[in-house]
């Protein structure tokens, strides 16, 4: 299970020590986040391993944090820990899977916030919904169990819901399955079930991977309206950097289990600092480019059972010191953004 002490205050020296005995009673101390607005969700190191002992660990001290409404996208390959993160917020680890850390929910524990302050979307919204009942009674028994509302005012808030995501036709929509639907209708179906918990947290897990491209524009169009609409902060899973900096407010990196940067799209973007965000980048291609070969990263993921002690990039990185085989980098400050890197290169180490 997660720890549940009292939230630190941002700058307190127990947070920046990394230290979990101090008291926080008066949530002031904590409550606004960079943006002004109020803070919703902090994490801080947050590990994730599986077995009894904690050798084989999936994520490593993880630490990040999301404001009221904001847009937080979350970007690295396949296998990097993404899901896994999305899985642990949301409490649904599988029982081989243990975790340790802080995570807060408006100053709360995820126990005392509830599930209902959060709900996730999906990549394959078909694996989710039940094939054998129809839209509308799956929708409705979500309303029925995060409301208090008669029968008919479930069926009422169902329609509701689902106008809410777009459908045209809603009666009709809530009398069909999942298999008479395209993938694009099902994800919105699988939004307006996300939406029937009424949560501040939206939670949304490569939710457009499988969808054409115009299908995914209107899908995160829709995602981004709900997000004004209904008030909510939004984690957005992707592999897609162009995406994820056309849309999102902040951009996580996370390589090997380890966020590696963190920071405004836009400054991310103009100047990348770690040496594996910059390698993102540079491996996509632009319309505008020359023809040329694209640009290959060497050697692979590291073996989340032989990982190193250090930053699990450093077999990869043409900057690596002693220091990164050996020691795990710590976020530090710079300009708009964060990195945990040792030796991200003079050129852009530049403050």
């Amino acid at each position: 299970m997660v720890s549940v002490e009292p939230p630190l205050a941002q700058n307190s020296p127990a947070a920046m020590a990394g230290t979990c005995g101090s008291k926080v009673s008066a949530q002031s101390d904590w409550e606004l986040g960079r943006s002004g607005k109020r803070r919703l969700l902090e994490v801080s190191e947050l590990d994730v391993w599986i077995g009894n002992d904690r050798k084989t660990r999936l994520l490593e001290s993880v630490s990040l944090d999301i404001d009221d409404g904001e847009f937080l996208a979350l970007v690295g390959e396949s296998g990097s820990g993404k899901s896994l993160l999305c899985s642990t917020l949301m409490d649904i680890l599988p029982d081989k899977l243990h975790a340790s850390g802080k995570i807060y929910f408006d100053g709360k524990s995820l126990a005392e916030a509830g599930r209902s302050s959060r709900a996730m979307i999906f990549q394959q919204p078909t694996r989710f919904l039940n094939p054998v009942r129809t839209i509308g009674f799956q929708l409705g028994e979500t309303v029925r169990i995060a409301s208090a509302l008669s029968k008919r005012e479930t069926a009422d808030r169902t329609l509701f819901l689902l106008d809410a995501v777009g459908i045209d036709d809603a009666h009709a929509v809530a009398k069909k399955y999942p298999h008479q639907l395209s993938g694009g209708m099902n994800q919105r179906v699988m939004i307006a079930l996300a939406l029937a918990r009424q949560p501040r947290l939206l939670i949304a897990d490569e939710p457009t991977s499988a969808l054409d491209v115009t299908t995914q524009r209107q899908i995160m169009d829709l995602i981004e309206r709900l997000r004004a609409d209904w008030n909510m902060a939004i984690l957005f899973v992707t592999h897609d950097l162009d995406l994820a900096l056309e849309r999102a407010d902040r951009i996580g990196v996370i390589y090997a289990g380890q966020l590696v940067e963190n920071g405004h799209a836009e400054e991310i973007a103009r100047r990348p600092i770690h040496p594996y965000t910059r390698h993102l980048f540079s491996a996509v291609p632009e319309i505008s480019m020359a023809p040329s070969k694209l640009v290959s990263l060497p050697g692979g993921v590291p073996d989340p059972a032989i990982r190193s002690h250090g930053c699990h990039f450093a077999e990869r990185c043409s900057n690596v010191l002693e220091v990164c085989r050996s020691t795990t980098p710590t976020f530090a400050p710079r300009a708009a953004s964060a990195v945990a890197c040792h030796n991200p290169g003079l050129d852009h180490a530049a403050t």
